[in-house]
């Protein structure tokens, strides 16, 4: 456009290059009386003094800070008066360039969508199951719709991507696994054939662990169940035991004495037959004929004609 900014005053060398003010005296005579504070201990009976004296230098101060302000105010007076005008000037471009802004801006949107509609129809055109499984959203890449993003580059990675996804589906099918379907889920979430392949493994572990657990719970069951029927056929023969031993009626003393009948026998140490009878109760006869019954002795009920 052929313009250009040119300063006219002041000329290049005419800004302050410095403010000059008796910075030397200042300094030396603030050293002297300032001199009488250093190292300077209050006590409680002269704290009004020190108040005094922190008055008196905060005083000072204030007086040097507000020399300062009105020193910037006065340098600073020429640049506000250039920097508003600059901004006139800058508010003057800004119109026509938000214009051409929006057109360019709509522009690019314009050719982005147009991108987006080509990359979906080269993903609809191509023969492959993975579509059925995966939506273009899962692995579109903003970056396609760069302008440096050829469209040759998309349409290698869209094909590269389902000639990976196939492969690694066709190495799942074959492990032939009664958890595929778990297996590809893992997979398609993030398109990680080692994971799945982990995935699968922990489920075939898991199944033996609780098949394994069910077995020992059945053994378990089984050898309960063989334990009290064990037990039941056990007392079911005490008590056949006990029913074949006379319970006697309740007397004070044995009315007959034991009486041992001898029978020769041809071994050394001979078998003797003894009627006797007993009082005890329930319990007792079962302990009893256990112990005979432990011992190989034999035994049974005595009647009333064998008893006479």
């Amino acid at each position: 456009m052929g313009m250009e900014l040119k300063i006219i005053s002041p000329s290049e060398d005419g800004y302050i290059k410095s403010i000059e003010f008796n910075f030397d005296e200042l300094k030396t005579g603030l050293g002297s009386s300032l001199e009488k504070y250093q190292g300077l201990a209050y006590t409680d009976e002269t704290i009004q003094e020190a108040k005094k004296d922190r008055a008196t230098l905060n005083t000072l101060k204030k007086a040097l800070n507000a020399k300062r302000l009105e020193i910037k105010k006065r340098c600073l007076a020429p640049y506000d008066e250039f920097e508003a005008k600059i901004k006139e000037l800058t508010g003057l471009v800004d119109q026509p360039m938000l214009a051409i802004d929006s057109q360019v801006k709509g522009y690019e949107e314009r050719k982005r969508t147009e991108k987006s509609d080509k990359i979906k129809a080269y993903w609809d055109a191509q023969e492959s199951n993975v579509k059925t499984l995966v939506q273009l959203d899962r692995i579109f890449d903003k970056r396609w719709l760069n302008v440096t993003y050829s469209m040759a580059k998309v349409e290698t990675a869209i094909t590269d991507f389902f000639e990976k996804v196939e492969s690694e589906l066709a190495l799942i099918e074959e492990l032939d696994t009664e958890f595929s379907d778990q297996v590809v889920r893992m997979y398609l979430k993030e398109f990680n054939v080692a994971k799945a392949m982990a995935e699968n493994k922990a489920l075939i572990e898991q199944k033996a662990q609780r098949e394994e657990y069910t077995r020992q719970q059945e053994e378990a069951a089984a050898k309960a169940k063989a334990e009290a029927e064990a037990l039941a056929q056990e007392r079911r023969q005490e008590e056949a035991a006990a029913s074949q031993i006379v319970e006697p009626e309740p007397q004070p003393e044995p009315t007959q004495p034991v009486e041992i009948q001898q029978q020769a026998q041809p071994e050394s140490n001979p078998v003797h037959q003894v009627d006797f009878r007993v009082w005890a109760t329930t319990d007792e006869l079962r302990e009893l004929g256990r112990y005979m019954k432990s011992r190989g002795i034999k035994y049974g009920r005595v009647t009333n004609e064998q008893a006479a």
